[in-house]
């Protein structure tokens, strides 16, 4: 079987193919340049770019546009680097108010644990106080009953009630006895007792007279 073959490429088909290439660059160009001037007279391209377009080639257009672009990257990572050191402070501040906030919560728990402990014992302080005022009027009666006033009275109202006694006694006695007759009143204050000395305050003897 026999194999067919492309086409034989002379040195004048290459001159050719070159040359459409050529023409084909400066085609492109042209219409790079066309656009640059349209939007140069809407006023979307600046004048300096606008000549630049015109005058200096395309590979030192795509040497700068490169170069430009490098720098734009640059100033992308630089913004970035920025960005996220901001970032990184703002988390530390960020922990650093957590760990405040978890120290603030930690002194406000003692500050209640303290106050709750203090509230107790004021409430027992309330108490005894409470206690207190209560205890103290049955203490001050104890002590009047145990002081010497106390015990003198109730001897004058003992001597009070057994002369009140007498005399209803004898009042009695003398109703039920008309004709009866009693010796002396011991009770009835006679002159010459003024004569006798006596202390002011004479002990009360309620014992049984001794036998004539």
């Amino acid at each position: 079987m026999k194999v067919r073959s492309g086409p034989d490429v002379t040195p004048r088909t290459i001159k050719l193919i070159l040359l459409l290439i050529s023409r084909s660059n400066q085609l492109d160009e042209s219409l790079e340049r066309l656009v640059a001037a349209e939007e140069f007279e809407r006023g979307l391209l600046h004048p300096q770019l606008a000549r630049e377009l015109y005058t200096l080639p395309s590979e030192v257009l795509l040497a700068r546009a490169a170069k430009e672009m490098v720098l734009e990257l640059e100033k992308t990572k630089q913004e970035q680097d920025e960005a996220l050191q901001r970032l990184e402070a703002s988390l530390k501040k960020l922990s650093e108010v957590r760990s405040n906030l978890a120290e603030i919560q930690r002194l406000l728990k003692e500050a209640r644990v303290r106050a709750r402990k203090m509230n107790d014992e004021l409430l027992q302080v309330v108490k005894a106080l409470e206690n207190a005022r209560a205890e103290l009027p049955r203490q001050a009666v104890d002590r009047y009953m145990e002081s010497a006033g106390f015990k003198e009275g109730l001897k004058r109202m003992s001597r009070v009630t057994y002369e009140y006694g007498y005399r209803v006694a004898l009042a009695r006695f003398h109703a039920l006895h008309p004709d009866s007759e009693v010796e002396e009143d011991p009770f009835i204050i006679h002159p010459e007792d003024d004569l006798v000395p006596m202390e002011r305050q004479q002990a009360f003897d309620d014992s049984d007279p001794p036998e004539s």
